[in-house]
């Protein structure tokens, strides 16, 4: 297995103290505060740093190792805050983030970051600085780069832009093509600009990475690839080709759906058959006590639960497997979510899964059943697969993008995916009570149409840039 080890590298133009190659574990530590000049990345060894220090930046607790997931979950109806106290996800939770001066920065800052580092690598690859590397290396690194510069793009969309189903032409992210500098003031370009670059991105990318179908442990393969532009078309609603990449993925990948038997342990490992990208973490290397383990765990922070509602839910059933999550607080009632439950007794060490073959599963019955040609069978076949897996005794579900929906929910709570079902599909986010607290001025009930729905740009992005657009509404 691939896994990220760090030691120390860098302090300026890419100074490489060590990189060492071991039974395919790579041991680099690359800085999280500088970035790589295209100019300093003139060969293999420099190039394969540059792009981990790209990685590096989606460990950070400000993008996946906490906020980017508990944002996507907390905002929905089924995590939340244990209290009103002044926890990390409380103003997510309670969208509260009425004006430019308190939305949470980093979350424009930090993928920006992000995009010149591999835009840095990118150019040294267009300027031919790249000068001892094999043909399927080039590839490969391009391929990965291509793909999280994609990803990235979409997060910042999906997080300061309308959704695409609701109003494409409203302003979406400043696209990055290219090292942004200083001095430069780009305009933001719209969400359906912003989508056409990203397909294009990923369509880039897959072709190079046509040589790169193995598993690859904590880095983008092909597949990986493949299943994020497969989300990328649901969000577009791009039904026929959602469908198409996501049975792809499906039919001829290389992952495997885990078993009843090994499910809740799988979300402890390192990796697991359904792994399609895991941003990885290790024992010291990790988000450390701001991760989203620690801030979940009822022996760290202890900050977010499930609802009662999403474990009314789950108890349709109480044979679901998904149960087994469920962790007692200090009044022994259930809530605490054990899907970040650390490695070896460190609950700040965990895998953050990015793309898991359970959520492409029901990408592709959702896609079967809003394509152009409905297909029923199919839809069936996959949204039973995940719902026969957590409960093996239940009966066949005809598939409706309803029942869908409500596995989906089931299934991928706690990986940051609710929030932006509601908001791709023009849903509400709807909270019943229990131990929430529903203090959002416009009501419990908050659908696309409420402008808190979509982040404000901050104020030192506003002030540094004054051709950036103000996301409507702010």
């Amino acid at each position: 297995m691939n896994r990220i080890l760090k030691l120390k590298i860098g302090v300026a133009l890419l100074f490489i103290i060590m990189i060492f190659y071991a039974c395919n574990d790579i041991l680099v530590k690359y800085p999280n505060d500088q970035l790589v000049a295209e100019t300093a990345i003139t060969n293999t060894d420099g190039a394969k740093a540059a792009l981990y220090g790209v990685y590096d930046v989606f460990q950070n607790y400000q993008y996946y190792g906490c906020d980017m997931i508990t944002y996507g979950d907390v905002r929905g109806e089924d995590m939340q805050n244990v209290d009103r106290s002044g926890s990390r996800a409380l103003g997510f939770y309670t969208f509260n983030n009425r004006t430019p001066d308190n939305v949470r920065s980093t979350l424009w800052s930090v993928p920006y970051t992000a995009l010149n580092r591999v835009n840095s690598l990118i150019a040294a690859f267009d300027a031919d600085r790249v000068t001892d590397i094999s043909e399927a290396d080039k590839n490969n690194i391009l391929g990965q780069a291509y793909t999280l510069r994609a990803l990235l793009h979409f997060d910042i969309c999906r997080l300061f832009g309308a959704p695409y189903l609701k109003d494409k032409t409203q302003p979406g992210a400043v696209i990055a093509d290219k090292v942004i500098t200083a001095s430069e003031k780009p305009a933001r370009s719209s969400v359906e600009e912003t989508y056409t670059f990203i397909v294009s991105d990923l369509t880039n990318a897959m072709t190079l990475l046509a040589g790169s179908k193995d598993i690859s442990n904590g880095y983008i393969n092909y597949w990986a690839a493949e299943s994020l532009l497969g989300r990328i078309y649901m969000y577009m609603g791009e039904w026929d080709k959602a469908y198409s990449l996501s049975a792809d993925v499906i039919e001829n990948g290389p992952y495997k759906l885990l078993s009843t038997e090994n499910y809740i342990a799988g979300f402890a490992a390192d990796f697991n058959s359904e792994s399609i990208f895991d941003v990885a973490n290790n024992s010291t290397d990790n988000a450390g006590r701001e991760s989203i383990g620690s801030v979940a765990s009822p022996s760290g922070y202890a900050e977010l639960i499930v609802t009662t509602a999403f474990i009314d839910l789950l108890n349709e059933n109480p044979t679901d497997i998904r149960l087994g999550f469920l962790r007692p607080d200090k009044t022994g009632a259930l809530g605490y979510f054990a899907k970040y439950p650390g490695r070896n007794g460190d609950m700040m060490v965990n895998n953050i899964h990015v793309i898991r073959l359970s959520e492409v599963y029901l990408n592709a019955a959702e896609a079967a059943l809003r394509k152009s040609a409905k297909d029923q069978t199919n839809a069936d076949k996959y949204l039973n697969a995940i719902r026969s897996r957590a409960i093996p005794v239940a009966t066949q579900l005809s598939a409706t993008t309803d029942n869908v929906l409500v596995e989906r929910r089931k299934e991928l709570v706690g990986e940051g995916h609710r929030f932006y079902d509601i908001m791709r599909l023009g849903l509400t986010v709807t909270r019943t009570g229990g131990r929430q607290f529903l203090n959002i001025d416009e009501g419990v009930t908050v659908g696309w149409d409420n402008y808190l729905c979509v982040l404000p740009i901050p104020r030192n992005e506003l002030n540094a840039n004054p051709n950036i657009e103000q996301t409507a509404g702010y």
